[in-house]
């Protein structure tokens, strides 16, 4: 019984001034940890601001190419709803569009005409014959082929520069152009100085292509679309005319750069929002990609965005950090003298403070947080094992609200807890908690109300059992279960199951989506002469490839060995799929580098589409298998669409 022994009351220096003096370091040192936080919260503020109007700047010049886009499909639409389109209907379809109010950055819309050598001499004495007797095709010179400018509205003198050009003639416009023949969809060019240009005022310029074929020709191959082929409809884009439009209020915080391609090459420098003005030291920037008809820009972002808080700001939040310091120490001084006058009391019954002992000792031994609230549910007690479950001193958590540690701030789950708690009913449940370091944690908690004689709510006795680990095994156990541990990507079952959600919602609003089988060739060769590791390594690079070709909304899963396969959502049609198709094979007919050598890989693919090849998983995926196994057997690096013959690459 030694062990419960009384002790005699400690003097009021130790009882209050002790304790007293250290609730004044605490509250020095939370002090400066909320000063500190105050300050990272504005910088986290402003951070987060230029984000997020970064972000809106790249929405909006992605919205405003699509806008143009559609220009393009409607022009594109006047040539297959007419035999042949005048230079007046095209005249009257420009002018309805309303160019300089509605679409800044546009030069014109235009259409040039694809001509053979033979048909040169022929087209020049037709459009002489149209009203223009200077006409001819420029640059003069002997070629394969010619494209010749013979709309281009508003016709005014800037754009009659560029009447009878021949586009073709150079490198950067030709290889956009032959990528919009090739493949049937939109393609933008790269970086050019457009022939309206004149001496000032210079600016760079893209141009956006769409290609037009006879409106009653079948364009169902290569070879019948080659046939079929009549010409280009275009937008030249003067590049400081076309963003400045886009970034309104913006312009004055930010300075934005566009670069062509995936570096920020000075040679390959689109747009400068503030070209005179130097980078400043400390300012916020932002590097972005931003792909726009297979062609890939590069935007950077410099800001002085926002500014710090002001000297009447900080003196405030100083001050109030005092206070809260100031109340905490004489909170804690109070709460001694309390005890101490408690300590008195205890003298006076003995078998009071050995119970109290017990409970003390049972308490704080015990594997699980305990914890008691009063009315307001603050914490009026915790045991150590709360204490450091939470990463908080016990003085901290004392006094503050048990639903302040919850990380949602709903307060609608906060209400309910308070009416069952009046209502006097206990319960068990699982429940997420923020600890001191800002990390979350999941723990059981059990919660019993404490009521007086009369039935009023005196207080809350809670348990806190951590289950996080047990909550990081299940979900390790889930990823486990839908992922490849290899490369990371969707295993079968995870795709299959997201294909059934893509089926049915394909079904439900009449949308389709492509899903293409890949399997790579010669990695059986590879794997067996190099070893597994370096197929492993193969496998991995190949896969990040995939992922790098492909967009965001995507789903690219490894089905087992070297065989993956893609869901391509929002198709619209075959050959769409088959652009992205080729951007993949592309991809990996790059030469790798295993075991300190290069090698060369390539990759059978096979596309079906929904709903034109099936309508459910199975005959889907059935179709796009049999469509890679006909590429394989035509000769591999290639790609097949179900029912047609493979189309292997060159």
């Amino acid at each position: 019984m030694e062990a419960f022994a009384e002790d005699k009351p400690r003097g009021p220096v130790r009882a209050i001034v002790g304790p007293t003096v250290l609730a004044f370091l605490l509250a020095t040192v939370a002090g400066n940890f909320a000063a500190n936080r105050i300050r990272q919260a504005h910088t986290q503020a402003r951070e987060s601001a230029f984000v997020l109007e970064t972000t809106e700047i790249r929405l909006k010049i992605e919205e405003r190419i699509k806008a143009y886009r559609q220009v393009l499909r409607g022009a594109q639409a006047l040539f297959a709803a007419s035999q042949q389109v005048t230079r007046q209907e095209w005249h009257q379809y420009v002018s309805s569009l309303r160019l300089h109010t509605d679409y800044a950055g546009i030069q014109g819309v235009g259409f040039a005409l694809h001509l053979s050598a033979n048909q040169l001499a022929s087209h020049e004495q037709h459009i002489r014959a149209e009203g223009f007797p200077d006409y001819r095709v420029s640059p003069p010179g002997p070629r394969d082929e010619y494209s010749a400018i013979v709309f281009l509205e508003p016709f005014d003198w800037r754009n009659q520069r560029a009447f009878g050009y021949d586009m073709l003639s150079e490198p950067v416009r030709h290889e956009a152009m032959d990528r919009a023949r090739t493949l049937g969809v939109a393609a933008m060019s790269g970086k050019v100085r457009l022939v309206q240009e004149t001496s000032t005022d210079i600016q760079p310029g893209v141009l956006l292509y769409l290609p037009v074929f006879r409106w009653d020709a079948s364009l169902d191959t290569p070879a019948q679309r080659e046939r079929a082929f009549v010409g280009w409809v275009y937008m030249p884009f003067r590049l400081g005319d076309l963003i400045a439009g886009t970034l309104g209020e913006s312009a004055d915080r930010i300075r934005i750069r566009i670069f062509d391609g995936h570096d920020d090459n000075p040679a390959a420098l689109l747009f400068d929002s503030q070209a005179e003005r130097p980078p400043a030291a400390g300012t916020l920037t932002r590097r972005d990609m931003l792909e726009l008809d297979s062609r890939v820009w590069t935007l950077t972002y410099d800001s002085t965005f926002g500014s710090p808080p002001d000297q009447e700001a900080i003196w405030l939040e100083q001050t109030a950090v005092a206070v809260i310091g100031a109340l905490f120490v004489l909170l804690t001084a109070f709460f001694c003298a309390a005890r101490q006058r408690a300590h008195a009391l205890d003298h006076a019954s003995a078998s009071l403070r050995i119970s109290e002992a017990r409970y003390s000792a049972l308490v704080n031994l015990s594997h699980d947080g305990i914890a008691s609230l009063d009315t307001e549910l603050r914490f009026t007690f915790v045991n150590p094992r709360l204490s450091a479950l939470l990463g908080y001193p016990e003085a901290e958590l004392v006094g503050q609200r048990f639903d302040s540690l919850w990380p949602s701030d709903d307060p609608s789950p906060k209400r309910a807890l308070a009416a069952r708690l009046l209502r006097g009913e206990s319960a068990t449940y699982e429940q997420e908690l923020k600890r001191a370091d800002g990390h979350p944690i999941t723990v059981i908690v059990t919660d019993a109300p404490h009521f007086d004689a009369h039935g009023i709510l005196r207080g809350v006795i809670l348990t806190i059992t951590d289950i996080s680990e047990r909550k990081a095994s299940e979900q390790r156990i889930h990823y486990l279960a839908t992922h490849d541990p290899l490369t990371g990507l969707a295993n079968r079952a995870m795709f299959l199951d997201q294909m059934n959600t893509s089926l049915l919602i394909a079904q439900r609003h009449h949308t389709r989506f492509a899903l293409l089988f890949l399997d790579l060739d010669r990695f059986k060769e590879i794997n067996d002469t190099l070893g597994h590791p370096v197929g492993d390594e193969l496998l991995i690079t190949a896969a990040r490839r995939m992922r790098q070709a492909l967009r965001a909304s995507d789903l690219l899963a490894r089905q087992g060995g070297d065989e993956f396969m893609i869901l391509l959502h929002d198709i619209h049609s075959m050959e769409e799929a088959l652009g992205v198709a080729e951007k993949i094979r592309h991809a990996i007919n790059q030469p790798f580098t295993l075991d300190g050598a290069e090698r060369l890989v390539s990759v059978s693919i096979g596309i079906a589409l929904y709903p034109d090849h099936g309508t459910s998983i199975e005959i889907l995926t059935r179709n796009a298998d049999a469509a890679m196994y006909r590429t394989k057997t035509a000769g591999r690096n290639g790609t097949s669409a179900a029912g047609d013959a493979p189309s292997a690459s060159t």
